[in-house]
């Protein structure tokens, strides 16, 4: 499994604040070594340890020297020690302990010089026997001068600053000494619970960290604090406890957490304005996990980066218009005007899906392979397969944000995509219930124009009938009234069509009893779900597979009667009578012939053989119209599937959108299903290829009127959406019925081409597709967008259309990060928010998006970056023509700040909003 501690930028540190060693007096196990005491702090797996005797420093410095060592041996845990000390501080008629926490680089001369200062200069090591000559506030003040945090130990515990304070009420001396600093350290957090209201807002506002006070070294790590920041130094501490809400967690499982899929690295080789430098000739951007924010002036190439994972993973046709064109031009080969591509530039993205990496390869030539993995400490190629589903990724422009509040059905598409939703599935079982459909129209037009013959057939028969009648009625004996008689029995025996018919019924349902296969793609190998389910399914699968071999074998059955009923009937005694009475009659037609009247006699025998092929040929029509039969009643069901697939999508996206939205304080969405007719006219007109002609017939805008204006105008009409379908379902019945000559009413030219489309036998087989196709023909589903103009009162939503430029791009943008787990790209999403929406929008939801999954923020914006809490800043600059990362770190180091306050306007007053407690007492943070 990838480690989530190494990676550039920000993470959480597993500190404890408070140790002891035997420079202090009341030390439990004096005879400890160094290397014994480090190896518990490593043993509680810490990543960090403050060194706190009581007023000394003296084991500092033999501490660093042997954790040094350690740390270069390999396989050992990292561990980084934080100089600090316990001071005693005499505060006015008590005294109290304050914890003094120094960087990593300092020594025992920093806290002894820091004693000096407070004037404790003997009895080291004894909590009891020295204190300070400065009260709390004066050694606070000293702490911060010398480089160091100040953080009062066991605050609400004995020798605490509010050891007696628990029930009082905020006096002048605790306000003072608690405005001093900006974290301690509780032994009960809620201890002030019941406090006096000001003490208790005073005590809220303070980082509560956590220390084990350990005096022997199987206490060390029992309590500790995880603090965020990129690297284990003093700024890194002193801004992650100013920060507490968003950089200090107490908890026991470690917060260092990994998406599920994330962008680790992105290289680009060989560009005309990037990667061109020898002797790389790359220019590689490692990536955080979590929330990654690239800044830069204009031109500093910002916009490259997007590109290049635009192109990597190749999602080109996610764009349209201006913006597509925008990207041909990068893409193309540099012509000195435009084109930043040459015949050996290649883009590498490297991707970590769960325990695997993989490598994404573009190259401008052309060659080479797409998808590689690392496997056994090396590079191999591997199937490509479906780069947009291997690899879920999403990119957003501003443009493409302002598109989507132009037209919300691109969100429809982004609902479709999502899991939950799983369009692709459900497209799947609707394109076979559409294929099935269309199979059983066209196996009915046939059927019925077998079956047009019927009539003929009945009249014919009729009239055979009444000349055999007729005939007989003159007397020719007994025989012939036998012969006729067994003939008609001969015929009117059930056939072998019926056997034969539920045979094939029987073996289609064969055919049919399968169960679907299991959707593996949507599952990962290390689900621990994966084998219950599989087995419930291929348990289900063997299942209908004995159902298959059972209708097989009735099927089978089935053939074996009609065998042994056609036997049996041949061996029968009626089948001798009839064969009796054939020879009766053969033997009469000769006699007739001896008397001459052979002519009369052949004009019968031809009657009863013309009347015995038409009953045969009723009898083949029986079986047909049971065909037929089945045939319509399949295509009821059928089309009782189409209704219920699309009532399943609405429900699906419906679910969707409340699991999602919910109670979002800045966007609402109502899905209305079938209710988008902004393309119900194109699609009629290209179903029955109708061209531009028949506006007054099909729909007129001017007039409000035409087979589809009762649709068309729903929403005008203020008609109830539950009579959406029904409208729907008039359109098709009213077009069919012009198309036959059922309509009432004179349509003109427009009842002329469509009844021509079924009278025209040239091309009424083609043309009665359209039809089938508008059967399958149902509006899109209309997505409902309303922003709110005030998050603060959720009764102020609007419809989307009625926003600003901004207002729309806020409500887009709060969908866009509310769901999802999948890396997402934004480039510049705040150009049409203000600063308001900025911070109420973009920051509250970038701090809740980037715990589940990555994010890479291209922006101007200051507020996105700090108060978003990035945990990577990449700074981007054009030097010597090239495009380069000119610095990468988190908000605590002091260079990205600078970066930040340099190039981005409003960088100071960005941190001044959220470290504000500091920077009033400390302005070079920023």
């Amino acid at each position: 499994m990838p480690d989530p501690n190494n990676n550039p930028g920000s993470r959480w540190w597993k500190i404890d604040f408070h140790t002891h060693t035997p420079a202090s007096n009341d030390y439990k196990q004096r005879a400890i070594t160094p290397e014994e005491w480090l190896q518990h702090a490593r043993n509680a797996q810490l990543d960090g340890v403050v060194i706190t005797d009581h007023n000394t420093g003296g084991w500092i410095d033999q501490l660093k020297v042997v954790n040094d060592r350690m740390n270069h041996k390999e396989g050992t845990q990292p561990l980084t020690l934080f100089p600090g000390v316990e001071i005693t501080v005499a505060d006015s008629a008590s005294r109290v302990h304050l914890l003094a926490v120094f960087d990593p680089s300092c020594d025992s001369q920093k806290i002894t010089a820091v004693l000096g200062a407070c004037g404790i200069t003997d009895n080291f090591g004894d909590s009891e026997a020295t204190s300070t000559t400065t009260g709390f506030a004066e050694t606070v003040k000293k702490i911060k001068e010398a480089g160091g945090v100040a953080i009062p130990a066991h605050i609400d515990g004995n020798k605490g600053l509010l050891e007696h304070k628990r029930t009082g009420g905020m006096t002048n001396e605790v306000s003072k000494s608690l405005t001093q600093i900006y974290a301690a350290e509780f032994c009960q957090e809620n201890a002030f619970s019941e406090a006096d209201p000001s003490l208790k807002k005073a005590i809220d506002r303070l980082a509560k960290v956590g220390g084990s006070d350990a005096h022997q070294p199987e206490e060390i790590g029992k309590h500790y604090s995880w603090l965020k920041m990129s690297k284990l130094m003093i700024e890194g501490v002193r801004l992650a406890l100013s920060d507490h809400q968003f950089c200090v967690k107490k908890q026991e499982e470690n917060p260092n957490t990994l998406p599920e899929i994330y962008l680790k690295q992105l290289s680009i080789s060989r560009m005309v304005h990037c990667g061109a430098i020898p002797p790389n000739f790359a220019c590689t951007v490692p990536l955080h996990p979590h929330f990654n924010a690239v800044i830069g002036g204009r031109g500093s190439g910002k916009s490259t980066l997007v590109e290049s994972i635009r192109i990597v993973t190749r999602r080109e046709d996610e764009l349209g218009g201006t913006l597509a064109g925008n990207l041909k031009k990068f893409n193309c080969k540099h012509n000195g005007k435009e084109g930043v591509m040459r015949d050996d530039t290649a883009l590498f993205l490297e991707i970590q899906r769960r325990s695997n990496l993989f490598r994404l390869l573009w190259r401008f030539s052309g060659k080479g392979a797409v998808v590689e993995e690392y496997k056994g400490d090396k590079w191999q190629q591997v199937e490509q397969g479906d780069l947009k589903e291997r690899f879920p990724l999403r990119i957003y422009s501003q443009k493409q944000i302002f598109d989507l509040a132009s037209n919300p059905r691109g969100l429809l598409e982004i609902i479709d995509s999502a899991p939950e939703t799983d369009r692709k599935e459900w497209g799947s079982r609707w394109e076979i219930t559409k294929n099935r459909f269309l199979e059983l129209r066209l196996q009915q037009r046939k059927l019925e124009k077998q079956l047009t013959r019927e009539s003929t057939v009945r009249a014919q028969l009729g009239d055979l009938d009444n000349d055999i009648r007729d005939y007989e009625e003159k007397g020719h004996g007994a025989i012939l009234q036998r012969y006729q008689k067994l003939s008609q029995q001969k015929n009117s025996l059930p056939g072998t069509a019926q056997f034969e018919q539920l045979s094939k019924n029987l073996q289609k349902l064969a055919a049919e009893a399968a169960l679907s296969d299991f959707p593996s793609h949507l599952f990962s190998p290390e689900d621990a779900t994966l084998p219950e389910l599989l087995s419930i399914h291929d348990e289900a699968a063997q299942g209908m597979q004995k159902v298959a071999e059972e209708l097989q074998n009735l099927a089978t059955t089935v053939e074996q009667l009609q065998q042994q009923r056609t036997s049996k009937i041949t061996a029968s005694q009626w089948s001798h009578s009839v064969e009796a009475g054939e020879s009766a009659y053969r033997n009469l037609v000769q006699e007739y012939a001896a008397k001459g009247h052979a002519s009369s006699l052949a004009d019968y025998g031809k009657w009863v053989q013309q009347r015995h092929s038409l009953n045969q040929e009723l009898a083949r029509m029986e079986g047909l119209r049971t065909e037929l039969n089945s045939v319509q009643q399949e295509l009821i069901e059928r089309q009782r599937q189409f209704e219920n697939l699309r009532h399943e999508l609405a429900e699906k996206r419906r679910a969707f959108l409340a699991q999602v939205i919910g109670s979002n304080p800045y966007v609402r969405m109502e899905l209305v299903p079938f209710g988008d007719v902004s393309n119900v006219e194109e699609n009629y007109r290209s179903i029955l290829e109708l061209g531009e002609q028949f506006v007054s017939s099909v729909y007129s805008q001017e007039e409000k009127k035409g087979i589809l204006a009762p649709l068309v105008e729903w929403e005008t009409k203020r008609t109830p959406i539950a009579e959406l379908p029904n409208l729907i379902d008039r359109i098709k019945t009213d077009t069919r019925d012009i198309a036959e000559g059922k309509a009432s009413g004179n349509h003109g030219a427009f009842t002329n081409r469509l009844t021509g489309y079924l009278k025209d036998e040239a091309v009424k087989d083609v043309k009665a597709a359209n039809f089938d196709q508008l059967d399958l023909w149902w509006p899109e589903d209309l997505l409902r967008v309303k922003y709110n103009k005030d998050p603060n009162h959720l009764e102020k939503f609007e419809p989307l259309e009625k926003g600003s430029p901004g207002q729309k791009a806020a409500a887009i943008l709060a969908f866009l990060l509310s769901h999802g787990t999948e890396p997402m790209v934004i480039d510049q999403p705040e150009d049409d928010l203000d600063n308001a929406l900025v911070y109420d929008l973009i920051v509250r939801q970038l701090r809740a998006n980037k715990l589940r999954r990555q994010l890479i923020i291209i922006t101007h914006n200051p507020n996105i970056v700090v108060n978003g809490d990035a945990e990577l800043v990449h700074v981007m600059a054009y030097k010597n023509g090239q495009t380069q990362v000119s610095h990468q770190g988190g908000l605590e180091e002091e260079k990205t700040r600078t970066e930040i306050c340099t190039i981005m306007e409003g960088g100071r007053e960005a941190f001044k909003k959220r470290y504000e407690r500091l920077t009033l007492e400390n302005d070079h943070v920023v």
